[in-house]
């Protein structure tokens, strides 16, 4: 039963909890730990679920060899249970109380064969009308091989039992509770990508200057970093260089159709040229440009006297030329696919006929993973997991390797059928590998 009520001081029917269907179930030896935690008092009973246990001291005198497991119950869409030792685990037996949750491992399928979760024990006091918290400081990741983590030293058992605490209180009830919050993966990215290839430059001449009368002129489109371009100039000047400079800028092209949200970084060099002895007025800009037709640039970006002078080079026979020279753009792609169940798409890839490589397909590129037996062999006897889990770990890791530096759309993502033999003949390798390598260190 999942709480909803704060406990009131002296009300004995107010303390939460009426758990049904729950039992006592053996220790199974396994420690799984909080590596740092946080103790504080807080008056938020629990979130996730909550047990009142009457005559809790027959469970504090009983075998500390038994440990009291709740019924299932559902938080994020995952079937978990609440789990009190009241003797401690075999590192503190008896000198503190632990408790843990375990997840239901057959929920862990699919695009949700592992989570992350935030977990909070709770154990209430009725003298402060609070309760006492255990706060992981890690998220917890849970998957087939780790499914249960708490904390072995939650309160101490001499703590909890001190009269003027009251854990224990109204003829021999306690209630405990935990919090659980459960941290679904990501299901939409993005992924900026930054060129910083020199493009250009990018040149426009302005015939007949002294001629030009309209307020300013956009010079032909142009290609950079896979948008369209052009040049703005006002021959008067604009907004504080009206009538005192020419104005200058870059603009993102009218006839470019831009992702939703999209933004494109720029950092380039406008230049007006000097014709005749090529020191040509230069300034940087660094923007982003968002909105088709608008542009950066300068208001002042060359006074008139200068522009005018002779001795400058900027009009040479009634002629200006205005340049660009694009140093870094961007490009963004956008992603709504489950980053989880596009991995998992990788997993049914197995070992070529010929030679002991992962081959598969990305985009419009091909990519190869050589396997190597003994390291994988390694990691079996280190991290105590089958090979198929550690081969599709080591194909997780290539692939996401792989996506942060792509433009493929997830949607090109494609297995290539003519390296598809089965995850069963990769483990097999690895596992016979495994195995006469286990016979020669006998011999």
């Amino acid at each position: 039963m999942q709480v909803s009520l704060v406990p009131t001081k002296g009300t004995n029917n107010a303390v939460p909890c009426n758990p049904q269907s729950s039992r006592l179930a053996a220790i199974n030896g396994a420690e799984p730990r909080l590596s740092a935690e946080q103790k504080f008092m807080r008056t938020r009973p629990p979130s996730a679920y909550c047990v009142r246990i009457e005559s809790c001291s027959e469970l504090m005198t009983t075998s500390p060899n038994l440990q009291y497991e709740t019924r299932p119950f559902s938080v994020g869409g995952f079937n978990w249970t609440f789990i009190l030792q009241p003797f401690g685990n075999k590192t503190s037996v008896g000198d503190w109380i632990s408790a843990y949750v375990a997840i239901d491992p057959s929920g862990l399928v699919g695009e949700n064969r592992e989570i992350y979760a935030d977990l909070r024990f709770l154990v209430y006091s009725k003298s402060k009308d609070q309760y006492w918290t255990s706060m992981d400081t890690e998220i917890r990741h849970f998957h087939q091989f780790r499914t249960t983590w708490g904390s072995p030293n939650f309160i101490q058992t001499k703590q909890f039992k001190a009269k003027d605490k009251e854990y224990i209180f109204d003829d021999d009830q306690c209630v405990f509770g935990v919090d659980i919050s459960v941290y679904p993966y990501f299901n939409q990215w993005e992924i900026l990508s930054i060129d910083k290839t020199v493009y250009g430059p990018n040149s426009w001449k302005l015939m007949k200057f002294s001629t030009l009368t309209r307020d300013f002129y956009i010079s032909d489109d142009f290609s950079v970093g896979g948008k369209k371009w052009a040049l703005k100039v006002y021959p008067n000047g604009n907004g504080t260089g009206e009538g005192n400079s020419l104005s200058l800028y870059v603009i993102l092209s009218e006839n470019q159709i831009l992702k939703t949200y999209e933004k494109v970084y720029v950092r380039a060099k406008l230049r007006v040229l000097d014709q005749k002895q090529s020191k040509h007025l230069q300034k940087p800009i660094l923007s982003w440009f968002d909105t088709p037709g608008e542009g950066s640039g300068f208001e002042q970006f060359v006074s008139f006297t200068d522009l005018q002078n002779p001795a400058k080079g900027f009009i040479v026979d009634d002629s200006l030329t205005v340049q660009v020279q694009f140093e870094a753009t961007s490009s963004t792609n956008y992603y709504s696919a489950n980053a989880a169940q596009l991995m998992s798409n990788f997993f049914s890839i197995g070992l070529s006929d010929t030679t002991d490589a992962l081959t598969f397909t990305f985009g419009d590129s091909q990519v190869q993973e050589n396997l190597n037996f003994e390291d994988i062999s390694d990691d079996v006897y280190a991290q105590q997991l089958s090979a198929e889990c550690v081969v599709k770990r080591r194909v997780e890791k290539l692939v996401s390797r792989k996506l942060s530096r792509t433009e493929a759309s997830s949607s090109s993502v494609e297995i290539n059928t003519d390296q598809s033999n089965s995850m069963v003949m990769m483990t097999s390798k690895i596992l016979t590998f495994t195995t006469e390598r286990e016979q020669k260190q006998q011999k």
